[in-house]
C-alpha cells in the first residue's frame, strides 16, 4: 500500500512539474518580450525607458524563473524523495519573489498583473504540497 502511495504521489507531482516548466518558459519568454517592448517605446535618442513596463517585464522574468526552477526541482523530487525539502524552499521563495514582483509593479504603476497573482498561486500550492510531502516522508 506505501509502495502505490509514493508512486502516485510522485507521479502528480512531477505532471504539476511539468505545469511549472511550461508556465515558467511562458512567463520569462513574454517577460522579455515586455522589456524588449519597453526600450522599443522610446525615441533612439530618448535615454527614457518607460518604467512600469521595464519593471513589469523584469519582475515577470525573476518570479517566473523561480517557477521554472520550481519545475526541475520539482521533476528531480518526483524521482528522488531527498530533494523535497528543497522545493519547499523554492516555493518560498517564489512565494516571496511574486510578492516583491506584484509591489513593485504596483508602485510603478503597472497594477497587478494576473501573471504575477497566477504565479503566486502556484508558489503556494507549490510551497503547500512540497510542506506536505516533506512531513509525510517525517
Amino acid at each position: 500500500m506505501e509502495t502505490e502511495q509514493r508512486s502516485s504521489a510522485s507521479w502528480y507531482l512531477r505532471m504539476f512539474s511539468y505545469l511549472l516548466l511550461l508556465c515558467g518558459l511562458f512567463g520569462v519568454a513574454v517577460g522579455a518580450v515586455v522589456v524588449a517592448i519597453a526600450f522599443a517605446d522610446g525615441a533612439p535618442t530618448e535615454a527614457s525607458v518607460s518604467l512600469s513596463a521595464l519593471v513589469l517585464g523584469l519582475s515577470a522574468i525573476a518570479a517566473n524563473g523561480v517557477t521554472l526552477a520550481c519545475g526541475i526541482v520539482g521533476w528531480i523530487a518526483s524521482r528522488e524523495p531527498a530533494q523535497r525539502g528543497l522545493l519547499r524552499t523554492l516555493g518560498l521563495v517564489g512565494i516571496v519573489a511574486s510578492v516583491m514582483a506584484l509591489g513593485l509593479c504596483y508602485a510603478t504603476g503597472a497594477g497587478l498583473p494576473t501573471s504575477l497573482i497566477f504565479n503566486l498561486l502556484l508558489m503556494v500550492i507549490v510551497f503547500v504540497i512540497a510542506n506536505n510531502l516533506v512531513k509525510s516522508a517525517l
